[in-house]
């Protein structure tokens, strides 16, 4: 700590504070600490986004489950956990189970976006639910971004991320939320 304040008035010395007030000089030095020290675990900003050496982070994003335009990250996960043989040779999605690990199971929805070649979402969605008649979809196979939202909690909790469908089987999927 002594090394700080004499760090304070050696600056306060060398910048010719006829100008300014010691107050400020004091004030300005002590907020160059914490900038550095806030600087050195991630900072706080717009995007809300504290980090330290343990790993862990906080953040806020917004999403929007009927938006073409992909989460930070991934959250959650989307699984095909089985694929078995359409008996029509069909391409279908079946979501058979949506939770999230600290509330159990839930009801959920979102949409699929079909993702190109080149990783770009197509702006046309397909509905999904874990329950009622959007449980069972007909798709194209191929790679697919999902997003998908709790339904009537407290909270929103959502799965964001990519899963490939088999051509002519129902795929069927399992979602945690996070």
């Amino acid at each position: 700590m002594n090394k700080l304040m004499l760090a304070i008035v050696v600056t306060a010395t060398l910048s010719g504070c006829a100008d300014k007030d010691l107050g400020q000089v004091v004030n300005d030095g002590v907020n160059g600490a914490i900038n550095g020290v806030l600087g050195s675990v991630g900072g706080i900003g717009n995007g809300t986004v504290v980090k330290n050496d343990k790993g862990f982070s906080v953040e806020k994003e917004t999403i929007s489950i009927f938006d073409a335009e992909r989460s930070s990250r991934d959250y959650g996960s989307i699984t095909v956990t089985k694929t078995v043989k359409n008996p029509n040779s069909r391409t279908e999605v079946f979501v058979e189970s949506c939770s999230q690990p600290r509330t159990g199971s839930l009801e959920c929805n979102g949409n699929l976006f079909d993702v190109s070649p080149e990783g770009w979402l197509a702006d046309d969605s397909i509905f999904i639910a874990s329950e009622g008649t959007y449980q069972n979809i007909t798709v194209a196979a191929g790679k697919y971004y999902f997003k998908v939202q709790s339904k009537e909690t407290g909270t929103k909790y959502y799965a964001t991320g990519e899963a490939t469908i088999a051509p002519y089987k129902t795929n069927y999927i399992s979602i945690v939320l996070e």
